[in-house]
């Protein structure tokens, strides 16, 4: 390594560095918050106190139920209750009866541990829960007099709603009131405002006391959450932002601009502006084909005077194989092609790993629609030896498991907190997920010990038996039920065909919505809503109402993901620059301006062997294989340290792209890229082919940075060269300056 003209190059790399989106200004300092409006304190309870109604909302406000306290596995201080009151007719038993009874003391009720506790009279972990002569006191007080009654045909909560679903805040500091109803199944309804909880999804723009009082910090969006004996609802808020003088009018390329644009006009945040030519050829290459444009390719297009140059560009990239390599690499993560052992069920094995993944290849270059793509996988029969799209079932044994699968990747939700409790902040409850997963329980498996082959096929009889923790079906067969519908499917026909019928349909809510999603995620850095695979009722779309019109253009097209890849590049919202101004430089959701996005860690690495010239060979992988063009994951130190998805886990179907102190060391202390920079042919050549040390400064800018340097540049690097003991060296350790800044890696 190059200690010795350390200072300069740190000095240099500081001055290419592009802004990362961690250092941009914090917000401002909360605002002094107007007096609250005043909230109607907890309702007077009816003559007859129910359990369910005004008992065990108590206990959720209280936090009782809490994952810290008395909701954890295992409970706390030997009493166990259902998880944020998720189950409420499931905890009557444990505080009533639990502990030999000694909770309660129906002789003296005030005496009671329930009542001692909570008030911390007698000392308590958690602490004071409410007051003694509180109305939660009170109301709790009253049940024990009347004998803790508890009815099972006691009305239960049917619905709940939130008011106002939506609105937009004046300004900084003032205050507005969210109330909660709910519905009953009995008719009734009931505000119960004060004994919802509350939270905000984006801290820093929005706070919101436990009145149910929301207050803007400063100008933005998010969401209120106010959850009530497991259901939750949310409350869609914005704020714009103060400025002064009208909103001048922005040109837009097409149906994303005029959403994001509308948008960001309601937010009063002005978009950044255009990108360069050379800004938007090395972006477009790098999120297309997963390399660095070529000076070639770049003087090229910034010598072409075609106004239409950037459209044609894009429709040429698209038409790569290339590209196809590139987007494989994509969906090989998210299917989780991976030879090596997954969970505990089996090896994929190589040979039925590359017929997955060479299927995959093919269908991408063909340009398969989505629908058809995703419909042979789910209902793919036969040899995992002879058809690619079986090895789906192969990758995970279990029916539940593949449920979640489907779910995560193909309908953007996650059901693997429904295995065994209702989510929290989800609608999905133990009998959705177990209904859901009964489809997969129809996927038939029949192995060949000789072959190491396996053969899928149906299995009418098939059953997946409720296996939830706290649910009332526990143990009793699940039937099978579309995701968000109560009415389980005739036992009749191919209940599989029938399950891709229903995933694939333009009227199913989840999969066009999901797919572009996920498509936007992959060209922007986050996905409309995020994270991609989550898209949950409760968290709010960055763009109002962008997600719908793509999830129409992906079905009007019949399912054609180039053509929404093409409008997506085509929008000026993917070709403002990366440069934040005054105006939205706190944008970090609402693109206004395009985020800087770390590359998958293959695609960085050929960016790496490209730029130094360096090459590589991975493993059994024919010669010149590119890293983005591997079937599988590659066993390489550099991958490891940049996130490569292994593919191992659900949780593991996309590449970690966070930074950390292993990829810096990586980066700047490690022989790996030091040797890369010595033994590749880009200095030499670079030298071959320039007169001046300036012309190798700007060669080596060209090849790496994808521009021309600034002339303070050229000044600060010029000397790095002359300085060194030959040009060779001094270019080296300018070269290993720029490929360790990160300007480099980031894509921008």
């Amino acid at each position: 390594m190059r200690f010795g003209t350390f200072a300069a190059v740190a000095a240099l790399v500081a001055i290419a560095a592009l802004p990362a989106a961690a250092e941009r200004p914090a917000a401002h300092a909360k605002s002094t918050p107007a007096k609250p409006a005043p909230v109607k304190a907890l309702p007077t309870p009816p003559a007859r106190v129910e359990f369910l109604r005004d008992v065990a909302p108590i206990l959720d406000r209280g936090g009782c139920s809490s994952a810290g306290c008395h909701g954890k596995f295992g409970g706390r201080g030997g009493l166990q209750v259902s998880l944020l009151t998720l189950a409420p007719e499931d905890d009557y038993e444990p505080l009533i009866y639990g502990g030999r009874g000694r909770r309660v003391n129906f002789a003296v009720p005030e005496k009671s541990l329930l009542l001692l506790k909570a008030t911390n009279t007698v000392p308590h972990a958690g602490g004071p829960r409410f007051a003694v002569g509180s109305p939660q006191y009170n109301t709790i007080l009253r049940w024990l007099k009347a004998g803790a009654p508890f009815d099972d045909k006691d009305p239960r909560l049917a619905a709940l709603s939130i008011s106002p679903q939506k609105f937009t805040l004046p300004k900084v500091g003032v205050p507005r009131q969210v109330r909660v109803m709910a519905t009953y199944t009995d008719g009734s309804t009931r505000d119960v405002t004060s004994q919802t909880a509350f939270q905000s999804t984006n801290d820093a723009v929005l706070s919101v006391n436990q009145s149910g009082v929301v207050t803007g910090l400063r100008w933005g969006g998010g969401a209120v959450l106010g959850r009530y004996l497991g259901t939750i609802v949310a409350s869609f808020v914005t704020l714009p932002q103060a400025r002064k003088g009208a909103y001048p009018a922005q040109p837009a390329n097409n149906l994303i601009d005029k959403y994001v644009f509308d948008n960001l006009r309601s937010l009063n945040v002005l978009p950044s502006y255009l990108s360069t030519d050379t800004e938007f050829l090395r972006r477009v290459t790098l999120d297309t084909l997963g390399r660095l444009p070529t000076p070639d390719e770049i003087s090229a297009f910034t010598a072409n005077t075609d106004p239409q140059k950037r459209a044609k560009l894009i429709d040429d990239l698209l038409q790569r194989p290339e590209f196809a390599d590139y987007r494989a690499l994509r969906l090989a993560d998210l299917l989780r092609v991976n030879p090596r052992k997954i969970s505990n069920t089996g090896d994929l094995g190589e040979r039925a790993a590359t017929l997955f993944y060479e299927w995959i290849w093919k269908s991408v270059d063909a340009n398969k629609p989505w629908d058809q793509f995703v419909r042979e996988i789910v209902t793919a029969r036969g040899s995992t030896f002879q058809n690619g799209p079986a090895n789906f079932y192969r990758i995970e044994r279990n029916p539940n498991d593949r449920m979640e699968n489907l779910g995560q990747a193909f309908l953007g939700v996650r059901m693997s907190c429904a295995r065994c409790h209702k989510h929290p902040f989800d609608r999905w409850t133990t009998d959705d997920y177990w209904n859901f997963a009964a489809f997969m329980g129809k996927v038939g498996v029949r192995g060949n010990r000789v072959l190491d082959d396996n053969v899928i096929d149906y299995n009418a009889g098939a059953q997946v038996i409720n296996a939830s923790v706290t649910g009332r079906n526990r143990g009793k067969v699940a039937p099978c039920t579309y995701l968000g519908e109560r009415t389980p499917v005739k036992p009749e026909g191919d209940l599989i065909v029938q399950l891709a019928d229903w995933m694939t349909a333009p009227t199913n809510t989840f999969f066009a919505r999901a797919t572009v999603n996920r498509l936007w995620s992959y060209y922007f850095g986050r996905g409309i809503i995020h994270p991609v695979d989550d898209m949950r009722a409760t968290t709010p779309e960055s763009v109002p109402g962008l997600l719908d019109a793509l999830a129409k253009e992906l079905v009007d097209s019949k399912y054609d993901a180039k053509h929404v890849i093409r409008l997506i590049l085509n929008s000026r919202t993917y070709q403002l620059s990366a440069i934040p101004t005054d105006s939205n430089a706190r944008d970090d959701r609402f693109f206004s301006h395009f985020l800087p996005k770390a590359m998958p860690a293959q695609a960085m690495l050929d960016m790496l062997n490209q730029a130094t010239g360096a090459k590589e060979q991975f493993g059994s992988f024919p010669e010149r294989t590119k890293a983005v063009q591997a079937a599988m994951p590659i066993s390489n130190s550099f991958l490891n340290a940049f996130g490569e998805s292994h593919r191992d886990f659900l949780a593991d179907i996309d590449p970690k792209l966070e930074p950390n102190l292993v990829q810096t060391l990586m980066m700047i202390n490690s022989p790996y890229v030091d040797n890369k920079v010595k033994s590749g042919n880009t200095v030499p050549g670079v030298l071959d082919h320039s007169d001046t040390d300036a012309d190798v400064v700007k060669n080596l800018y060209l090849r790496t940075f994808n521009r021309e340097p600034t002339a303070l540049e050229i000044s600060k690097a010029v000397p790095l060269i002359q300085q060194a003991k030959d040009r060779r060296e001094g270019a080296q350790d300018l070269l290993w300056a720029l490929v360790t800044s990160r300007e480099f890696f980031f894509n921008h």
